[in-house]
């Protein structure tokens, strides 16, 4: 059993998770529930400066210190600035839940006095708590992983649910992007980027689900990057169907407020299908058989969410080039997001 960490009413306590959306979303319930145990305490996180926009309007996070990666990796002065800020912060703790290297070291330079960090890393020697924990096995959710860190921290109420909180400006720009492409309620999303994070169904597939989807009377659009929205227009021309999309035209947040006015989202294993989690939406998850990405580890957590498979149990495709996608067939995305439109609009 560890020892329980003391913490006095003002003590600052730092959560660093500087990684990709998806992992930031799945450290929420992780940073939530500190709150809850500790609400004399302040509460900080620190992300990416790509992510961290999911962390605003949240009541439990007191404050987000954003770090832009590329910068920190070149920039001296900008690792020397983030250096200052930390210290600024006179956190008691630190929490990292994603052991960066560079960051990690911060934490040791700022003096941080506990400083809690897995062991069994070249760099958890900047730690000097260590939790002894291997998530290669995938034997369990991330958001479970990360709650293990709670080993160091008083017993109380655990939050085990993602939740994005968004504002009404949000939602009401939302309608708006909506409006000017005729979508109404209900809606599915077709989000069908990964931004290189996850084996991705191809983009010819979600076009084919597109256009099912229509034929069985579906209110559909597609989201994406602006990089994506030219992919998608390409194959457009093939199927020769008009398509609504809002590719490019959303910020993070603007994306969760439309993900959260869908009835549906369907995507590959990646940021946007955590997000649409989190703000209350049923998903339909694309998941590749390789047990690095398992979805008993990268699942949307929730209830109601489906998840396909290949047909082949084991894949060893080479990365980025998994030919098992293709077994995922069309037809069966469709049954699954009809059967969840039933849920969620009768």
């Amino acid at each position: 059993m560890s020892k329980e960490i003391k913490f006095q009413p003002g003590d600052s306590i730092l959560v660093s998770r500087t990684d990709r959306l998806g992992d930031l979303i799945l450290a929420l319930p992780f940073v939530e529930t500190l709150k809850v145990r500790y609400p004399e305490c302040q509460i900080h996180v620190l992300s990416s400066l790509y992510a961290s926009p999911i962390l605003e309007n949240n009541p439990r996070i007191d404050k987000i210190v954003r770090v832009q990666n590329d910068q920190l990796f070149m920039d001296k002065l900008y690792k020397k600035d983030l250096l200052h800020r930390i210290r600024l912060g006179k956190y008691k703790a630190v929490v990292v839940l994603y052991p960066e290297r560079q960051v990690s070291r911060l934490f040791y330079k700022a003096g941080i006095p506990v400083r809690i960090g897995t062991a069994g890393r070249f760099h958890s020697v900047f730690f000097n708590t260590h939790l002894f924990h291997s998530r290669k096995e995938n034997k369990k959710h991330e958001y479970e992983y990360n709650l293990d860190f709670l080993r160091f921290f008083r017993d109380g109420e655990t939050i085990e649910t993602p939740r994005v909180y968004l504002k009404e400006k949000e939602l009401k720009n939302a309608r708006r992007i909506l409006s000017n492409i005729g979508v109404e309620s209900p809606f599915v999303v077709i989000h069908p980027g990964s931004g290189g994070s996850a084996e991705q169904w191809s983009l010819s597939n979600f076009m084919k689900l597109y256009k099912l989807l229509m034929e069985e009377g579906v209110s559909v659009v597609i989201s994406g990057s602006e990089s994506e929205g030219d992919m998608v227009r390409e194959i457009v021309k093939e199927l020769g169907v008009p398509v609504k999309e809002i590719t490019g035209e959303t910020d993070l947040r603007t994306l969760a407020a439309v993900l959260s006015l869908a009835s549906v989202v369907v995507a590959n294993s990646t940021g946007p299908l955590h997000l649409a989690a989190a703000v209350g939406t049923k998903v339909v998850g694309l998941y590749p058989s390789k047990r690095i990405m398992s979805p008993v580890r990268w699942g949307p957590v929730g209830l109601y969410h489906q998840v396909l498979l290949p047909t082949k149990k084991d894949c060893h495709c080479p990365d980025k080039q998994c030919r098992c996608m293709e077994t995922i067939l069309v037809e069966n995305v469709v049954e699954q997001v009809l059967s969840l439109l039933e849920v969620t609009t009768s």
